[in-house]
């Protein structure tokens, strides 16, 4: 409730917080990586997670991990926000990517080449990264976005929330089965049943290749 006694949409670290969290955390990813690759590569190129919208759900993740994680250091050194922030970051890019391979038979990153990486799945540069999103997220992201949310009227914000719910539970769903069946058609497993020949029409190679511009199949990993 807020000081007026009225409900208060998402208040506190709940379902519909973190609903939004996630969300906004996966769009804001995709951002940030998509202007990165512009930087450091010079052409721009999909980031997202998802064939539908510029999602990306390993920095969605992230965004909840570190606001329930973290919110317990807000208080805490700077110092500390950045090297608990760097380690969390760290291991969770790298079960990320142990996840994408072994569900997959998927590379979405490799780092083999950047000084200081662990099997190409993270290196000390990029987790000191996460250390500085977290001190970022911790002081002034995460208070601010917080506030933003819980200012969406109730009714609309469960609306939307469940909207929400609905759409990134079927565009992560299609996006697991048209991977999986890209690397099937890597494999030059023909489609046996009529849900893979719809995703051999509508997910075919050349798209995908678009949506994942950096994807690599790993042999023999089913």
């Amino acid at each position: 409730m807020g000081e007026t006694g009225e409900e208060k949409f998402a208040e506190g670290f709940q379902f519909y917080k973190v609903v939004w969290l996630f969300v906004i955390g996966a769009f804001l990813g995709d951002l940030i990586e998509t202007v990165f690759c512009r930087i450091t590569m010079g052409r721009w190129m999909s980031r997202s997670s998802v064939v539908y919208g510029p999602f990306s759900v390993v920095w969605g993740l992230g965004v909840v991990l570190l606001s329930a994680i973290l919110h317990r250091f807000r208080k805490n050194q700077t110092l500390k926000i950045f090297f608990v922030g760097s380690l969390l970051g760290g291991v969770y890019e790298y079960i990320c990517s142990l996840f994408a391979e072994n569900v997959f038979g998927a590379k979405f990153w490799n780092y083999s080449k950047i000084p200081l990486n662990i099997d190409g799945r993270i290196n000390v540069l990029f987790c000191f990264f996460w250390g500085v999103i977290a001190i970022a997220w911790v002081r002034w992201l995460y208070p601010l976005l917080s506030e933003k949310i819980e200012q969406i009227p109730v009714r609309l914000g469960r609306v939307l929330t469940w909207g929400l719910v609905v759409f990134m539970v079927i565009n992560m769903g299609l996006s697991s089965c048209a991977l999986n069946r890209a690397y099937e058609r890597h494999l030059n497993i023909p489609a046996q049943s009529a849900m893979e020949r719809f995703l051999d029409r509508n997910y075919e190679d050349e798209r995908m290749k678009e949506i994942y511009p950096l994807l690599k199949f790993v042999e023999n990993q089913k």
